[in-house]
C-alpha cells in the first residue's frame, strides 16, 4: 500500500509530504493514525543528535489509531481496535532476550527514526505484537504519551524494587517527569521533584509531589542523604554528583534521558562508606506495556497534552524544540 507520511530529507529539515509503499505482512496490521505526539525525542532524531538518524525521516513515536488491515496470521487485534503504538515496531521472538520476554533488547529490533518511519502519516504498519489494544478506561488522546515516556518511566521505576513508602526525587518536571511523578505518587512513596522553573510549583504539588528549586544550591547541600531512589529525566546539563550525595547508601538513581555532553562522576560516591547504583533504563517489553496500562487505569494516571492539527506540525516542533509549554504537545490527523 501507497502511504502518505511527512518525512523530513535531512538534519535540521522540516517535514514535507513524502509517499512510501508498505505492504501489510502476516504478522502485521496497518494502522489509521489518529493522534501522534511530538516529544523532546522526536527533536533530537530531527537534529540528529545521536548520530543514528534514518533519513528521511519521519518522526513521531507515540501513536494513537485505529487498525484498518490485519495480516493472514493476526489473531488478537481485528479492523476497527483502537491501539497505541511505541517506539519498537519489530523484534526476532526469536533470540534468547525474546524468548526471556525481554524484546526491547533484541539485537535485530526495528525502532521509528532509526530503521523504519514514524506516526506523522496517515497510517503505519507494524508488526501486530507492537500494536496495544488500548483499554477502554484510557483516553486516546491523553494515553498518547504513555506509549514511550510512560513505559520507559515506569519500568525504570519498578526495576528499582523500591521498599514501601521510600522516599524518591524526580529530576525534570516535563513530559517525562510528569508521568514519573504520578507513577511513584501512586505506588506510595513521598516525591520530590527538582526543578529549575518555579512556576511548575503548583502542577508538581497538584500532583501530589514537593517542589525543590534545584536552581538554588543550597537545597541540595542541605537535604542529606535521605533519598531511597532519584530519576533523572532531564537533557541538559547538570551535576551528576550533587545528586549522587543526597542518596542513602544503598540508594539507586536511574536515568531514563541524558544531556549529549559526557557527564563526570565522582565514582566514590558510588562506594565510599555506600553501595550506590546508577543505571539506566530503555523502554519495555509488551508485558511491561500492558502491566503500565492496568496500573494506569487502577491510578487514573494520563498524561496532560496540548493538541494541535497535523496542519500545524512546523508550529508543533518549533514548539517543542523551544521548550515552550509545560505538557506534551500531541497532533490530530486533520485528514
Amino acid at each position: 500500500m501507497k502511504i502518505k507520511a511527512y518525512g523530513i530529507k535531512g538534519k535540521g529539515g522540516k517535514p514535507e509530504p513524502f509517499f512510501y509503499e508498505r505492504n501489510v505482512g502476516d504478522n502485521e496490521v496497518s494502522v489509521k493514525i489518529i493522534y501522534c505526539a511530538i516529544a523532546r525525542g522526536d527533536i533530537q532524531f530531527i537534529s540528529d543528535d545521536w548520530g543514528d538518524t534514518k533519513f528521511p525521516l519521519v518522526p513521531g513515536h507515540e501513536i494513537v489509531g485505529i487498525v484498518a488491515a490485519t495480516g493472514a496470521n493476526v489473531a488478537t487485534l481485528k479492523v476497527g481496535d483502537r491501539v497505541g503504538i511505541g517506539y519498537q515496531q519489530e523484534a526476532c521472538f526469536d533470540c534468547e532476550y525474546c524468548k526471556a520476554g525481554k524484546e526491547q533488547f533484541c539485537e535485530r529490533q526495528k525502532v521509528i527514526g532509526v530503521h523504519c518511519y514514524g506516526g506523522l502519516a496517515e497510517h503505519i504498519v507494524v508488526d501486530n505484537r507492537f500494536a496495544y489494544k488500548l483499554p477502554p478506561a484510557l483516553h486516546s488522546v491523553n494515553s498518547v504519551p504513555l506509549l514511550s515516556s510512560g513505559l520507559a518511566v515506569y519500568t525504570g521505576i519498578t526495576r528499582a524494587q523500591l521498599p514501601a513508602n521510600s522516599t524518591v526525587g524526580v529530576l525534570g518536571a516535563g513530559g517525562l517527569g510528569y508521568l514519573a511523578i504520578q507513577f511513584l505518587n501512586k505506588m506510595g512513596h513521598q516525591v520530590y521533584v527538582f526543578s529549575h522553573s518555579p512556576e511548575k510549583k503548583e502542577m508538581i504539588n497538584q500532583l501530589g509531589a514537593e517542589f525543590i528549586l534545584s536552581s538554588n544550591a543550597n537545597n541540595l547541600t542541605t537535604i542529606g542523604k535521605k533519598f531511597d531512589f532519584i530519576i533523572s529525566t532531564l537533557n541538559v546539563q547538570y551535576d551528576l554528583n550533587d545528586f549522587l550525595k543526597i542518596l542513602t547508601p544503598q540508594g539507586k538513581f536511574c536515568v531514563v534521558a541524558a544531556p549529549l555532553e559526557k557527564q563526570p562522576v565522582n565514582l566514590g560516591l558510588l562506594y565510599d562508606y555506600a553501595q550506590r547504583t546508577i543505571f539506566g533504563n530503555y523502554v519495555g517489553s509488551c508485558k511491561d506495556m500492558t502491566d503500565m496500562f492496568d496500573f494506569a487505569i487502577k491510578h487514573n494516571i494520563e498524561s496532560a497534552v496540548e493538541v494541535m492539527p497535523f496542519s500545524e506540525m512546523n508550529e508543533a516542533i518549533e514548539k517543542v524544540r523551544a521548550g515552550k509549554g509545560n505538557i506534551q504537545l500531541v497532533l490530530k490527523n486533520d485528514e
